[in-house]
């Protein structure tokens, strides 16, 4: 199942997709919790090495994420904000630094449809667009719509590794 969703909600713009993979919520978690293996799907991100390792608790770790796209080249000053095992995993992104405030926040979301099915919605909501951003990208309904295009890449890329992955 893959759906496209694109809404504007107080001034949040988002986009986000849905698809069904056919393995637990657990490996799904663990696949998407591990940032450094987010470069492995992406069609944008190159490298995530963790800034402030986690602990027991995800949630106030710090990674960086470095992306390109053509010949821009680009990095996000990601925080995890809520982890919550085999349910969802979200983070905010600053553009340039630490000191900025969020700029997106990513989110995911896992669903048990069997014991051997889930469901999994990859979210991206943009708080705002830099000067920069707009240059580089167009306007924000330009960007949203590069974004979906590299979620629906990102998913049908776990999909095929984690269903590959599960074969016995």
């Amino acid at each position: 199942m893959m759906s496209i969703i694109k809404m504007v909600n107080n001034q949040i713009n988002s986009t986000s997709i849905s698809i069904e993979i056919e393995v637990p919520p657990k490996e799904i978690w663990n696949a998407v919790s591990d940032v450094t293996s987010v470069s492995e799907w992406s069609p944008e991100c190159i490298q995530v090495i963790w800034k402030k390792p986690p602990s027991d608790n995800l949630i106030g770790a710090k990674f960086i994420g470095s992306n390109k796209k053509g010949w821009v080249r680009w990095k996000g000053y990601c925080e995890v904000t809520s982890a919550l095992p085999e349910k969802n995993f979200s983070y905010n992104v600053r553009p340039l630094g630490w000191w900025m405030r969020p700029q997106t926040r990513w989110t995911w979301e896992i669903r048990a449809e069997s014991h051997f099915q889930s469901v999994v919605t990859l979210r991206c909501e943009v708080q705002y667009v830099t000067p920069l951003g707009r240059l580089i990208f167009g306007t924000l309904e330009q960007r949203l719509s590069e974004i979906s295009d590299g979620i629906q890449v990102t998913l049908s890329r776990l999909k095929t590794s984690l269903e590959n992955n599960n074969i016995a």
